[in-house]
């Protein structure tokens, strides 16, 4: 009798739960086979337990596991919801817990975007805080896994285009919570300059002309004039800034504002997250209703509280950097339409075309919306 004919089923589930970890962590792991892995409750039960382990020492017993894919957008990363439910070992009570999973490709860039959630939760956007993130739990580098915990509230499209006082309401504190991180005195360790913009900007034009090349030469002019924009003035106080202000990565309550998916954190312009967000915004509620404007009132009331808020910002060149990096945003926007998704909608391309330029024609912030 040899000895597969003599182990136990318990030993060849284990066997078997080893086997797709280790293959988990292998670098070579298809995208597709790493999220089946990930969502698997029986594979994930046993990794979470021994994590929970560290984090909560005081004997949690995890009874189920019930994994759910959060984010399947072509070109993100693996992000999976862990709904676990809890047994403390000393008494009969469960509990439930909801952690997220953010797995990645690239290892070293799953460590860095953990250890800026640390210093960010220990520098003030942790626990207590009206303006805060995700709290980051641990990081499993064998498998390029970071654990955090869920954001709580809703998300900012949800009041989007309302215009009533809790929208309003709450786009004053989205404001406030990016003009506390564009103002931390002490930019956490690591984080890196923007990559190149002028490089970025001109290759998603020339890629856009190639497609539609009866749009080739007023791209290339809206290129060189954006470039010509964001270029850091002298003396601009470069600070921290978040890369991907989305509303999609911001949660409101009543009282709260949670921020999520640090990955594009770099040192820059904080007109970059501003022209962002308001581009961003424009571009989400075009697609929901029709109406660009639709969310005017709740752009306006988030400048004018960012403006209160953030008291270093240079006043006399900030619309002008503000409207270029909008009209980046819609450029990149353009870009993923149509030689990404490959979609062919002129009437779309039109319209964030003409954002472009109306943002390249503001002068000053009333101007930007």
């Amino acid at each position: 009798m040899n000895s597969m004919e003599t182990e136990t089923p318990l030993i060849q589930e284990l066997g078997y739960v080893l086997s797709q970890i280790d293959q988990l962590a292998s670098p070579p792991t298809l995208r597709a086979i790493a999220l089946e892995i990930l969502t698997s409750p029986d594979i994930m039960k046993g990794l979470l337990q021994a994590t929970l382990a560290q984090i909560h020492p005081g004997g949690l017993i995890l009874v189920h596991c019930r994994p759910k894919v959060l984010r399947k957008r072509l070109g993100s990363r693996q992000v999976i919801i862990y709904r676990l439910i809890l047994l403390n070992e000393a008494g009969p009570k469960t509990r439930s817990v909801e952690l997220v999973g953010k797995r990645y490709a690239d290892g070293a860039e799953g460590e860095r975007a953990f250890g800026l959630m640390q210093q960010l939760w220990e520098g003030g956007f942790g626990e207590g805080s009206r303006f805060k993130i995700p709290k980051p739990l641990c990081y499993l580098p064998d498998f390029k896994l970071l654990i955090q915990e869920r954001a709580h509230g809703a998300l900012l499209p949800k009041y989007l285009g309302r215009g009533d006082d809790a929208a309003l309401a709450r786009a004053r504190m989205v404001a406030r919570w990016l003009a506390k991180l564009h103002q931390l005195e002490t930019m956490p360790a690591g984080i890196d300059a923007c990559a190149d913009d002028e490089t970025s900007v001109h290759d998603f034009a020339y890629q856009l002309g190639e497609r539609h090349p009866h749009l080739a030469p007023q791209l290339e002019e809206l290129a060189a004039a954006i470039c010509a924009r964001i270029a850091f003035p002298d003396g601009l106080a470069l600070t921290m800034v978040h890369g991907d202000f989305h509303p999609e990565n911001i949660f409101v309550t009543q009282d709260r504002v949670t921020v999520i998916d640090f990955d594009n954190v770099c040192r820059s312009d904080p007109a970059r997250d501003l022209g962002y967000i308001i581009a961003q915004t424009r571009a989400m509620v075009y697609f929901s209703t029709g109406l660009l404007e639709a969310a005017d009132r709740e752009i306006r009331a988030f400048l004018q509280a960012y403006l209160a808020a953030a008291t270093s910002h240079d006043g006399r060149t900030l619309p002008a950097r503000i409207a270029a990096f909008a009209a980046r945003a819609c450029l990149a926007n353009m870009y993923y339409i149509a030689c990404v998704l490959k979609t062919e909608c002129m009437e779309v391309l039109s319209t964030l075309l003409m954002e472009m330029e109306r943002f390249m024609r503001a002068e000053k912030v009333e101007n930007l919306i």
